[in-house]
Protein backbone atom coordinates (compact mmCIF):
# COMPACT_ATOMS: atom_id res chain seq x y z
CA UNK A 1 0.00 0.00 0.00
CA UNK A 2 2.72 2.42 0.94
CA UNK A 3 4.63 2.02 -2.49
CA UNK A 4 1.30 3.02 -3.96
CA UNK A 5 0.67 5.97 -1.82
CA UNK A 6 4.28 7.25 -2.73
CA UNK A 7 4.14 6.68 -6.76
CA UNK A 8 0.96 9.05 -6.63
CA UNK A 9 2.62 11.78 -4.45
CA UNK A 10 5.88 10.92 -6.85
CA UNK A 11 3.28 11.41 -9.68
CA UNK A 12 1.65 14.84 -8.53
CA UNK A 13 4.82 16.29 -8.09
CA UNK A 14 6.00 15.54 -11.53
CA UNK A 15 2.62 17.47 -13.12
CA UNK A 16 3.68 20.66 -10.34
CA UNK A 17 7.12 20.65 -11.96
CA UNK A 18 5.95 20.80 -15.51
CA UNK A 19 3.83 23.78 -14.68
CA UNK A 20 6.89 25.83 -13.29
CA UNK A 21 8.75 25.11 -16.23
CA UNK A 22 6.48 27.61 -18.09
CA UNK A 23 6.83 30.17 -15.23
CA UNK A 24 10.93 29.91 -15.52
CA UNK A 25 11.09 29.73 -19.46
CA UNK A 26 12.76 26.05 -18.65
CA UNK A 27 13.31 24.56 -22.27
CA UNK A 28 11.88 21.28 -22.26
CA UNK A 29 14.05 18.92 -23.94
CA UNK A 30 17.09 20.53 -22.21
CA UNK A 31 15.58 19.72 -18.66
CA UNK A 32 13.83 16.71 -19.66
CA UNK A 33 17.27 15.14 -20.41
CA UNK A 34 19.30 16.77 -17.49
CA UNK A 35 15.94 14.91 -15.39
CA UNK A 36 16.60 11.38 -17.19
CA UNK A 37 20.28 11.49 -15.97
CA UNK A 38 19.01 12.60 -12.70
CA UNK A 39 16.66 9.19 -12.67
CA UNK A 40 19.98 6.97 -13.48
CA UNK A 41 21.94 8.76 -10.31
CA UNK A 42 18.82 8.11 -8.20
CA UNK A 43 18.28 4.66 -9.05
CA UNK A 44 22.21 3.82 -8.83
CA UNK A 45 21.98 5.67 -5.46
CA UNK A 46 19.07 2.90 -3.66
CA UNK A 47 20.15 -0.10 -6.23
CA UNK A 48 20.57 -2.99 -4.42
CA UNK A 49 22.55 -5.03 -6.81
CA UNK A 50 26.07 -4.59 -8.34
CA UNK A 51 25.01 -4.77 -11.72
CA UNK A 52 26.15 -8.16 -13.50
CA UNK A 53 22.97 -8.92 -14.57
CA UNK A 54 23.49 -5.97 -17.21
CA UNK A 55 26.42 -8.20 -18.45
CA UNK A 56 23.34 -10.43 -20.10
CA UNK A 57 22.20 -7.60 -22.93
CA UNK A 58 21.32 -10.37 -25.15
CA UNK A 59 17.99 -10.68 -21.85
CA UNK A 60 14.55 -9.77 -23.37
CA UNK A 61 14.37 -7.78 -20.16
CA UNK A 62 17.61 -5.25 -20.77
CA UNK A 63 16.76 -5.03 -24.75
CA UNK A 64 13.09 -4.04 -23.22
CA UNK A 65 13.86 -1.66 -21.17
CA UNK A 66 16.38 -0.09 -23.41
CA UNK A 67 13.13 0.49 -26.05
CA UNK A 68 10.67 1.49 -23.26
CA UNK A 69 13.31 4.31 -22.30
CA UNK A 70 13.13 5.82 -25.67
CA UNK A 71 9.08 5.87 -25.25
CA UNK A 72 9.41 7.53 -21.88
CA UNK A 73 11.57 10.62 -23.55
CA UNK A 74 8.18 10.77 -26.16
CA UNK A 75 5.65 10.57 -23.85
CA UNK A 76 7.53 12.70 -21.47
CA UNK A 77 7.53 15.57 -24.04
CA UNK A 78 3.87 15.24 -24.97
CA UNK A 79 3.19 15.82 -21.18
CA UNK A 80 4.95 18.83 -20.68
CA UNK A 81 3.77 20.54 -23.33
CA UNK A 82 0.49 19.72 -22.68
CA UNK A 83 1.02 20.81 -19.06
CA UNK A 84 2.32 24.00 -20.16
CA UNK A 85 -0.48 25.01 -22.82
CA UNK A 86 -3.53 22.91 -21.90
CA UNK A 87 -3.18 23.02 -18.27
CA UNK A 88 -2.13 20.34 -15.43
CA UNK A 89 -5.57 19.01 -15.40
CA UNK A 90 -5.77 18.14 -18.74
CA UNK A 91 -2.23 16.53 -19.44
CA UNK A 92 -3.04 14.01 -15.92
CA UNK A 93 -6.22 13.44 -17.41
CA UNK A 94 -5.12 12.07 -20.92
CA UNK A 95 -1.94 10.17 -19.19
CA UNK A 96 -3.93 8.57 -16.85
CA UNK A 97 -7.02 7.51 -18.92
CA UNK A 98 -4.09 5.36 -20.85
CA UNK A 99 -5.16 2.93 -18.37
CA UNK A 100 -7.20 1.37 -20.99
CA UNK A 101 -4.13 -0.43 -22.36
CA UNK A 102 -2.55 -2.58 -18.84
CA UNK A 103 -6.45 -2.83 -18.05
CA UNK A 104 -7.44 -4.72 -21.30
CA UNK A 105 -3.98 -6.62 -21.32
CA UNK A 106 -4.56 -8.07 -17.88
CA UNK A 107 -8.30 -9.19 -19.21
CA UNK A 108 -7.06 -10.54 -22.10
CA UNK A 109 -3.91 -12.07 -21.68
CA UNK A 110 -3.51 -12.66 -17.75
CA UNK A 111 -7.10 -14.04 -17.38
CA UNK A 112 -8.20 -11.36 -14.81
CA UNK A 113 -11.75 -11.37 -14.34
CA UNK A 114 -14.03 -8.42 -16.61
CA UNK A 115 -17.63 -7.46 -15.09
CA UNK A 116 -20.02 -4.68 -16.82
CA UNK A 117 -18.56 -1.91 -14.46
CA UNK A 118 -15.29 -2.21 -15.65
CA UNK A 119 -16.81 -2.35 -19.23
CA UNK A 120 -18.55 0.87 -18.68
CA UNK A 121 -15.85 1.77 -16.93
CA UNK A 122 -13.60 1.75 -20.13
CA UNK A 123 -15.82 3.32 -22.18
CA UNK A 124 -16.76 6.08 -19.61
CA UNK A 125 -12.57 6.79 -19.83
CA UNK A 126 -12.55 7.35 -23.71
CA UNK A 127 -15.24 10.00 -23.53
CA UNK A 128 -13.68 11.57 -20.29
CA UNK A 129 -10.18 12.00 -22.75
CA UNK A 130 -12.39 13.67 -25.42
CA UNK A 131 -14.00 15.67 -22.85
CA UNK A 132 -10.76 17.17 -20.84
CA UNK A 133 -8.96 17.63 -23.71
CA UNK A 134 -11.11 20.50 -25.11
CA UNK A 135 -9.01 23.55 -25.31
CA UNK A 136 -10.56 26.89 -26.20
CA UNK A 137 -7.83 28.75 -27.25
CA UNK A 138 -9.23 31.54 -28.89
CA UNK A 139 -7.43 33.47 -32.10
CA UNK A 140 -5.49 30.19 -32.25
CA UNK A 141 -7.46 28.21 -35.14
CA UNK A 142 -3.96 27.35 -36.62
CA UNK A 143 -2.38 25.29 -33.98
CA UNK A 144 -5.95 23.97 -32.45
CA UNK A 145 -5.58 20.60 -34.00
CA UNK A 146 -2.18 20.46 -33.58
CA UNK A 147 -3.01 20.99 -29.67
CA UNK A 148 -6.13 18.79 -29.44
CA UNK A 149 -4.18 15.70 -31.00
CA UNK A 150 -1.32 16.31 -27.97
CA UNK A 151 -3.57 14.77 -25.37
CA UNK A 152 -4.41 11.58 -27.54
CA UNK A 153 -0.85 11.22 -28.21
CA UNK A 154 0.19 11.47 -24.07
CA UNK A 155 -2.81 8.90 -23.65
CA UNK A 156 -1.88 6.74 -25.97
CA UNK A 157 1.63 6.72 -25.01
CA UNK A 158 1.31 6.68 -21.31
CA UNK A 159 -1.15 3.78 -21.75
CA UNK A 160 1.39 1.83 -23.69
CA UNK A 161 3.95 2.64 -21.28
CA UNK A 162 2.18 1.40 -18.28
CA UNK A 163 0.98 -1.57 -20.46
CA UNK A 164 5.03 -2.69 -21.24
CA UNK A 165 5.70 -1.98 -17.98
CA UNK A 166 3.66 -5.03 -16.26
CA UNK A 167 5.13 -7.11 -19.45
CA UNK A 168 8.58 -6.14 -18.52
CA UNK A 169 7.51 -6.86 -14.79
CA UNK A 170 6.47 -10.49 -15.72
CA UNK A 171 9.42 -11.09 -17.51
CA UNK A 172 12.04 -10.06 -15.40
CA UNK A 173 14.55 -12.76 -13.89
CA UNK A 174 13.33 -12.82 -9.80
CA UNK A 175 17.66 -12.49 -9.34
CA UNK A 176 17.27 -9.16 -10.71
CA UNK A 177 16.65 -6.45 -8.48
CA UNK A 178 13.82 -4.71 -9.08
CA UNK A 179 15.57 -1.13 -9.57
CA UNK A 180 17.61 -2.53 -12.39
CA UNK A 181 15.02 -2.45 -15.21
CA UNK A 182 13.99 1.10 -14.02
CA UNK A 183 17.33 2.70 -14.08
CA UNK A 184 17.89 0.94 -17.53
CA UNK A 185 14.57 2.48 -18.75
CA UNK A 186 15.99 6.10 -18.28
CA UNK A 187 19.58 5.56 -18.90
CA UNK A 188 17.98 4.94 -22.33
CA UNK A 189 15.85 7.82 -22.44
CA UNK A 190 18.69 10.04 -21.27
CA UNK A 191 20.72 9.07 -23.90
CA UNK A 192 17.74 9.73 -26.35
CA UNK A 193 17.23 12.92 -25.13
CA UNK A 194 21.14 13.78 -25.59
CA UNK A 195 20.90 12.73 -29.19
CA UNK A 196 17.42 14.79 -29.70
CA UNK A 197 19.31 17.95 -28.30
CA UNK A 198 21.98 17.88 -31.23
CA UNK A 199 20.07 16.58 -34.17
CA UNK A 200 20.29 19.50 -37.09
CA UNK A 201 16.39 19.15 -37.74
CA UNK A 202 15.63 20.40 -34.67
CA UNK A 203 15.58 23.99 -32.78
CA UNK A 204 19.12 24.84 -31.41
CA UNK A 205 18.19 24.84 -27.22
CA UNK A 206 18.84 27.51 -25.03
CA UNK A 207 22.46 27.49 -23.50
CA UNK A 208 22.56 25.32 -20.43
CA UNK A 209 22.79 27.43 -17.24
CA UNK A 210 21.67 27.12 -13.45
CA UNK A 211 18.07 26.96 -13.93
CA UNK A 212 17.71 24.59 -16.42
CA UNK A 213 20.08 22.38 -14.43
CA UNK A 214 17.78 22.97 -11.27
CA UNK A 215 14.73 21.92 -13.14
CA UNK A 216 15.88 19.42 -14.66
CA UNK A 217 17.64 17.38 -10.98
CA UNK A 218 13.88 18.72 -9.61
CA UNK A 219 12.06 16.79 -12.06
CA UNK A 220 13.69 13.75 -12.12
CA UNK A 221 14.02 12.71 -8.44
CA UNK A 222 9.96 12.30 -8.23
CA UNK A 223 10.30 11.23 -11.83
CA UNK A 224 12.43 8.29 -10.92
CA UNK A 225 10.43 6.99 -7.92
CA UNK A 226 6.85 7.73 -9.15
CA UNK A 227 8.33 4.50 -11.90
CA UNK A 228 10.17 2.46 -9.12
CA UNK A 229 7.14 2.96 -6.52
CA UNK A 230 4.67 1.91 -9.38
CA UNK A 231 7.14 -1.25 -10.79
CA UNK A 232 7.56 -2.45 -6.76
CA UNK A 233 3.26 -2.24 -6.28
CA UNK A 234 3.03 -4.24 -9.56
CA UNK A 235 5.65 -6.59 -8.24
CA UNK A 236 4.45 -6.67 -4.51
CA UNK A 237 1.19 -8.60 -5.69
CA UNK A 238 -0.81 -6.32 -3.12
CA UNK A 239 -3.36 -5.71 -6.04
CA UNK A 240 -4.31 -7.32 -9.41
CA UNK A 241 -2.74 -5.77 -12.53
CA UNK A 242 -6.33 -4.94 -13.43
CA UNK A 243 -6.74 -2.41 -10.39
CA UNK A 244 -3.27 -1.47 -9.72
CA UNK A 245 -2.99 0.94 -13.05
CA UNK A 246 -6.36 2.99 -12.34
CA UNK A 247 -6.16 3.08 -8.15
CA UNK A 248 -2.78 5.07 -8.77
CA UNK A 249 -4.25 7.12 -11.81
CA UNK A 250 -7.36 8.13 -9.86
CA UNK A 251 -5.06 9.10 -7.09
CA UNK A 252 -2.73 10.97 -9.25
CA UNK A 253 -5.65 12.58 -11.28
CA UNK A 254 -7.34 13.63 -8.00
CA UNK A 255 -4.03 14.98 -5.97
CA UNK A 256 -3.10 16.84 -9.12
CA UNK A 257 -6.46 18.50 -9.80
CA UNK A 258 -6.17 19.69 -6.24
CA UNK A 259 -3.06 20.72 -6.46
CA UNK A 260 -3.51 22.67 -10.53
CA UNK A 261 -6.55 24.90 -8.49
CA UNK A 262 -4.98 25.32 -5.45
CA UNK A 263 -2.09 26.28 -6.38
CA UNK A 264 -1.90 27.46 -9.65
CA UNK A 265 -5.20 28.97 -10.12
CA UNK A 266 -6.12 26.56 -13.25
CA UNK A 267 -9.77 27.37 -14.93
CA UNK A 268 -11.50 24.35 -16.08
CA UNK A 269 -14.34 24.47 -18.70
CA UNK A 270 -17.30 23.34 -18.21
CA UNK A 271 -17.01 20.26 -20.92
CA UNK A 272 -13.54 20.09 -19.13
CA UNK A 273 -15.36 20.11 -15.56
CA UNK A 274 -17.37 17.13 -16.81
CA UNK A 275 -14.73 15.23 -18.60
CA UNK A 276 -12.85 15.27 -14.93
CA UNK A 277 -15.82 13.86 -13.23
CA UNK A 278 -16.52 11.36 -15.94
CA UNK A 279 -12.81 10.45 -16.02
CA UNK A 280 -12.95 9.98 -11.72
CA UNK A 281 -16.19 7.78 -12.09
CA UNK A 282 -14.21 6.19 -15.04
CA UNK A 283 -11.23 4.89 -13.00
CA UNK A 284 -13.84 3.95 -9.82
CA UNK A 285 -15.96 1.39 -11.83
CA UNK A 286 -12.80 0.03 -13.20
CA UNK A 287 -11.08 -0.15 -10.16
CA UNK A 288 -14.29 -2.28 -8.62
CA UNK A 289 -14.83 0.50 -5.28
Amino acid sequence: MIYLVLSILSSTLINAVFKIFQRFEIENRLAITINYFTCVLTGLMVVGGNGSELIHLSEFWVRASLILGLMFLLVFLGMAITAQVEGISVSVVAAKMGVVFPVTYAMVFLHESLDSKIVVGIALSLLSVWLISRNKLKGKKAKSTVLGLLPFLVFVGSGTIDMSLKILESKTPVNVPEEWPVILIFASAAIAGSVMLFLPATKPVQKMDRKHVLAGVLLGIPNFFSIYFLYMTIHSGFLKTAQVFPVNNVGVVLVSTLVSLVFFKEHLGRLNVVGLITAVLAIVLISGF
